[in-house]
């Protein structure tokens, strides 16, 4: 088949499976000969070259199939579980539709709770939402419940808008805002769920080290630990010439956490003159987001945010301790320079945290702000970009890179930002 095969078999496909799981007609006995009749279809389908509108198009064509997909493998796998109560669907989708434990764990928990959300499974059945937005609205309703999820348009509308990874975060705030609505505490819940365990494989010898802290507290951490990460990244580039001396990132972070604990060198044993966990605890940083009526007691019950952690009780701010640095936060052209024009290209301190509270992280994987670099979205070399805090945008150093190496360009929309391939040769 050429490539308008493959588009009118992917359309039929789409209907095909809205049909035969029973949403538009009644339940189809020979679904499995629909299924395989499908399947020899997509076998006699070669992709050849295309322009790039119809990749886009058949992409999208597939991703929406491979939801409806999963969505009939929720539908029959509960359908299993309901004909013999002994078995597990759990278990049906790992050994039958020979899914990762982990995944078959999931799509069954998404099928067990889109029972109680007939608009979210609506919107799963028809495509609409992916197999990790049905996820994060399960992991939802598991904290708030189901009817509160399924009650709110506007969070199935943002599933809708949102790329998976940034709706999952997005559901997950939305659930401890909810929770704290309710009176109820999350980060009280995290931290009598914490613990820490210690222990020795037997087949390798060595030690593991395995904690769950509350969220405030990792942040705290994951800070620390990246600041002695990059100190040894910096030191392996500057002191080994070797390719083959020079430590994987998994070896320089589990160097770089005893280190903290211990205060000693990780290759050499030798105490570390300068105890780098005090340098690291120093270069953390925790951003509360309050608007002046908490902070006043006008009112009390108005939503805070940390950035990086998401909703918090607004009773954490009695937690602060007095040394605690706070910041006013001026969303116009008064105050903090945060329009230097043309007179400055690296952004100042200033700028990162009103782009900290404004993006929450990088625009593109959700890294936390302190991994982030500020990027100009109209370029300062090349486009004459002004370091403004409207022209500035947090990127992680991994999506940076990709930003300059793939020459790719930086798009606000109402949503957020997409980056898309500039016009014109690369510099």
């Amino acid at each position: 088949m050429d490539n308008e095969h493959l588009f009118a078999t992917l359309a039929a496909a789409e209907s095909d499976t809205s049909d035969s799981t029973g949403r538009s007609h009644s339940p189809d006995p020979a679904v499995d000969d629909r299924i395989a009749a499908l399947l020899e279809d997509l076998d006699r389908i070669q992709v050849g070259p295309m322009p790039r509108h119809r990749a886009d198009r058949a992409l999208d064509l597939l991703g929406r199939f491979q939801t409806r997909v999963a969505s009939m493998m929720c539908d029959i796998s509960r359908s299993v579980s309901e004909s013999d109560a002994n078995s597990d669907p759990a278990e049906v989708l790992r050994t039958k539709a020979r899914l990762p434990r982990r995944d078959s764990k999931r799509l069954a928990k998404v099928a067990r709770h889109l029972e109680d959300m007939p608009k979210a499974k609506e919107k799963f059945a028809n495509g609409e939402i992916t197999v990790d937005q049905a996820n994060a609205l399960a992991n939802a309703a598991e904290k708030v419940g189901p009817e509160a999820v399924d009650a709110d348009d506007s969070l199935l509308e943002s599933a809708d808008r949102m790329l998976s990874d940034k709706f999952g975060r997005h559901a997950k705030e939305w659930a401890d805002r909810k929770l704290i609505e309710r009176g109820m505490n999350p980060l009280q819940r995290q931290r009598q769920a914490r613990e820490a365990k210690l222990w020795v494989e037997d087949r390798t010898g060595l030690g593991v080290l395995m904690a769950k802290l509350p969220a405030p507290q990792y942040q705290h951490l994951r800070q620390a630990v990246d600041h002695r990460y990059m100190e040894l990244l910096r030191r392996d580039g500057a002191d080994s010439q070797d390719a083959d001396k020079v430590r994987s990132p998994q070896h320089r972070l589990a160097d770089a956490v005893f280190e903290l604990l211990c205060n000693r060198d990780a290759e050499t044993g030798e105490f570390i003159e300068g105890n780098p966990g005090v340098k690291a605890k120093a270069a953390t940083q925790l951003v509360l987001v309050a608007p002046m009526g908490v902070i006043d007691g006008a009112d009390p019950a108005g939503h805070v945010d940390m950035i990086g952690v998401g909703p918090v009780p607004p009773d954490i701010l009695a937690t602060l301790t007095p040394d605690t640095e706070l910041a006013g936060m001026v969303f116009d052209r008064t105050g903090r320079p945060l329009w230097l024009g043309r007179n400055q290209r690296l952004g100042n301190a200033a700028q990162r945290l009103a782009i900290a509270v404004r993006d929450g992280g990088c625009f593109e994987c959700v890294a936390p702000m302190h991994r982030c670099e500020l990027h100009h979205i109209q370029e300062w070399h090349r486009d004459g970009g002004r370091t403004d805090v409207d022209n500035l945008v947090a990127v992680c150093r991994r999506h940076h890179k990709r930003l300059e190496t793939q020459d790719l360009q930086v798009i606000r929309t109402a949503d957020g930002y997409q980056t898309r391939p500039r016009d014109g040769p690369a510099p």
